[in-house]
């Protein structure tokens, strides 16, 4: 065998045999545009990842009319000494700005309620996401003056579809790889929920109900949905129904299943504020879950949104019809949807729906 064929074939053993050791890169592996800040805004990482943070940023302060320009954010993160992990753009384009075996400085001082260990140091156990956004008014009006909030066209502000799919892409990917990293409203966090006195992001504007908090399942040789379900604290029903199949629908090995969002309750916690948490109404988590009164015990599972599916107005329309056919509020598709809850329904109008 030629030596060149030798070093070709060593190659790919070490590779391979690197797979095998390592399977779960640290590194994401959805589509990404490089956009890498010096290593000098970030250090070393030395304990595990268990939370997400979602942010947004724009230079609307210095462009209103041109706030999303990445080469003019970027310079803001090189200005401030801040850095992030990924930044998701207005068409869901998908920027790394950080490795994330690398500590970004993205979260600051601030503190978790069940996380007492993480006061003023989160960034040593969590990944950043950037969105390119812009909050409320009053959200933005400590930072941007109020004439050149007034200024900004309404298309910029807020979030867009495309960014919520590549949010849930993205966090998929990301909990493929960090299995600390549960999927729910206690490790995927906001910002302002760490620092509420200081930071407003994500803010009103993002919708929490559009973030999929379903888990995925394989399908192994002698399973069934009710093993599934059991496995899960699901039933049937909800897993036939959230995957579009017939209850009684054959599986086979190796298909994907996606499992509906389950809450486990904690201390402390309220249906108020999970329902919060969600960006759902209280109304909706009782009915989902078939709740006779208010009370909780600590590790009852509840039923919570698992993203949003698209609804097209028709004519006849209202909001309590759809409410009733989804088996939801009407205030939760306000909230979800950011409605005046006096304004006219239209036809063709473009609704998301909690599932």
């Amino acid at each position: 065998m030629k030596l060149q064929s030798v070093f070709k074939l060593l190659f790919v053993s070490v590779l391979i045999l690197g797979w095998i050791v390592n399977p779960n890169s640290s590194q994401a592996r959805v589509q990404t545009n490089d956009l890498h800040l010096p290593i000098a805004y970030s250090k070393e990482r030395a304990e595990k990842i268990t939370h997400v943070m979602i942010h947004f940023i724009s230079n609307a302060a210095n462009n209103p009319q041109d706030p999303y320009n990445v080469n003019d954010v970027y310079r803001i993160f090189l200005d401030y000494g801040v850095s992030t992990h990924y930044m998701i753009g207005r068409n869901g384009e998908i920027y790394k700005m950080v490795n994330e075996d690398r500590v970004a400085f993205h979260a600051g001082k601030g503190s978790l309620p069940r996380f007492p260990a993480y006061s003023n140091n989160m960034n040593d156990y969590s990944i950043g996401i950037e969105l390119l956004a812009i909050g409320t008014r009053d959200e933005m009006l400590p930072v941007i003056p109020a004439k050149s909030y007034d200024s900004i066209s309404l298309s910029d502000i807020g979030f867009t579809e495309a960014q919520y799919r590549s949010l849930n892409r993205l966090l998929d990917d990301i909990l493929d790889r960090h299995p600390f990293i549960k999927k729910d409203r206690n490790y995927i966090v906001g910002h302002e929920e760490y620092a509420p006195n200081r930071k407003t992001d994500p803010g009103k504007l993002f919708t929490w109900a559009s973030v999929d908090f379903s888990q995925k399942h394989t399908v192994t040789k002698g399973e069934t949905l009710w093993a599934i379900a059991k496995k899960y604290g699901v039933t049937i029903h909800d897993i036939a129904t959230f995957n579009n199949m017939h209850s009684s629908s054959y599986l086979q090995v190796g298909q994907t299943l996606r499992i509906p969002a389950m809450y486990t309750v904690m201390s402390r916690d309220t249906l108020w504020e999970i329902a919060q948490k969600y960006g759902i109404s209280v109304d909706t988590l009782v009915k989902w879950n078939g709740l006779e009164n208010t009370y909780l015990q600590v590790g009852n599972r509840l039923r919570v949104p698992s993203g949003t599916i698209p609804y097209t107005v028709k004519s006849g329309d209202t909001l309590w019809r759809i409410a009733q056919n989804y088996n939801v509020s009407i205030d939760t598709i306000i909230k979800v949807n950011n409605l005046n809850p006096r304004a006219y329904l239209r036809i063709g109008q473009k609704l998301s729906i909690p599932r």
